[in-house]
C-alpha cells in the first residue's frame, strides 16, 4: 500500500516537473509571465499606496454614474483588485501546464498568456478608477 502511494505521487510529480518544461522552452511563455508578474507587483505596490493613504477613513469601492456611490467600505478592499488578478494569473498558468501536451499548445500558451496580462491592464485600470473615485470625487 505504501509502495502503491509513494509510486502514484512520484509519477504526479514527474509529470507535473514535464509539464513545467514544456511550458517554459516556449519562448512567448518567459514574456507573459514575466510581464503579468511584474505587473502584478505594481499592482500590490499602488493597492498598498491607497490603503495606507485612505487609513481608517470611509473607502468608496464602486460608484456607478447613474445612482452615484455604491459601495463603500474598510480600505482592505483595495486589495481584493490585485487578488483577483492574481487568481486569474495562477489558474490560467495551471491550465496552460495541464494542456501543455496539446495538440495546440502554442495557440493556448498565447490565449492564456493574453488572458493574464489582460487582467492585470483590467485590474490596474481599475485600481485607477477606485484612486480616481477617492481622491477627485
Amino acid at each position: 500500500m505504501n509502495f502503491s502511494l509513494y509510486n502514484r505521487w512520484y509519477s504526479l510529480r514527474r509529470r507535473f516537473s514535464d509539464a513545467l518544461v514544456v511550458y517554459w522552452h516556449y519562448r512567448p511563455n518567459h514574456w507573459y509571465l514575466w510581464l503579468s508578474l511584474s505587473l502584478q507587483i505594481l499592482l500590490w505596490f499602488f493597492a498598498y499606496r491607497l490603503f495606507v493613504v485612505i487609513g481608517s477613513d470611509l473607502f468608496v469601492a464602486h460608484y456607478n454614474v447613474d445612482f452615484g456611490i455604491d459601495s463603500v467600505g474598510s480600505s482592505r478592499r483595495a486589495f481584493n483588485i490585485p487578488l483577483l488578478a492574481l487568481a486569474v494569473l495562477i489558474i490560467n498558468f495551471f491550465i496552460l501546464t495541464f494542456f501543455s501536451r496539446r495538440e495546440h499548445f502554442h495557440f493556448l500558451a498565447h490565449a492564456f498568456g493574453l488572458a493574464s496580462l489582460l487582467s492585470q491592464l483590467l485590474a490596474a485600470s481599475a485600481l485607477t478608477s477606485v484612486y480616481l473615485i477617492n481622491f477627485l470625487a
